[in-house]
């Protein structure tokens, strides 16, 4: 669609590690307000806003004002398992509605949206067990750009760790494995 161009998967990834840096990357419509309403607030740092270009599916089996809520927190549970814990699917941005598709019908599976690192990191320690429990050691990340910081909280992670590819949207993000299919794969080689 744009031509050959350099397809900046680092990007998000060197924003992130900037000091006082707040970096979202929304996964839906209620995520985004709440960013925009982050950035517009916050007073002891920058934020940057990272946005996609493709449509993407809206969580609308959670609430918007938990949603709202728990971007604020930087990360949360927008799917909870149903059953006992056995698989937690994190991701961001437009990879988040693959992971709640990969989910659907796993009872014992966990969705982690996780729109901004730092700002999940400053949240208490007794939240982010909650997020993230110890106990749930079989977890998956997923993100259209490089993989290093996501294994902090992942063992496993799903993401695009070289660039140069170019083609429409959808043709490039399933030759990149950015699919609810291939994460499914992908949970799937996980012990």
């Amino acid at each position: 669609e744009d031509g050959p161009t350099h397809q900046p998967v680092e990007t998000v990834s060197g924003l992130r590690v900037f000091p006082n840096l707040d970096v979202y990357r929304p996964g839906d419509a209620e995520e985004t307000v709440a960013a925009f309403g982050h950035s517009v607030t916050r007073k002891d740092g920058p934020t940057a806003l990272i946005f996609s270009r493709q449509n993407m599916d809206q969580n609308s089996d959670m609430d918007y004002m938990a949603r709202r809520e728990g971007t604020l927190k930087g990360g949360y549970v927008a799917k909870k398992e149903t059953a006992d814990l056995d698989l937690i699917i994190l991701a961001t941005g437009s990879e988040l509605q693959h992971a709640l598709k990969a989910a659907d019908g796993k009872a014992g599976t966990r969705v982690v949206s996780m729109p901004c690192m730092s700002v999940y990191e400053r949240q208490s320690d007794d939240y982010k067990e909650s997020v993230l429990p110890s106990t749930c050691s079989k977890r998956i990340a997923m993100e259209a750009g490089v993989s290093g910081l996501w294994y902090k909280y992942a063992s496993k992670v799903v993401g695009v760790d070289r660039f140069g590819f170019s083609a429409p949207g959808d043709t490039v993000m399933e030759e990149l494995g950015m699919t609810a299919d291939n994460l499914i794969a992908q949970i799937e080689t996980m012990n």
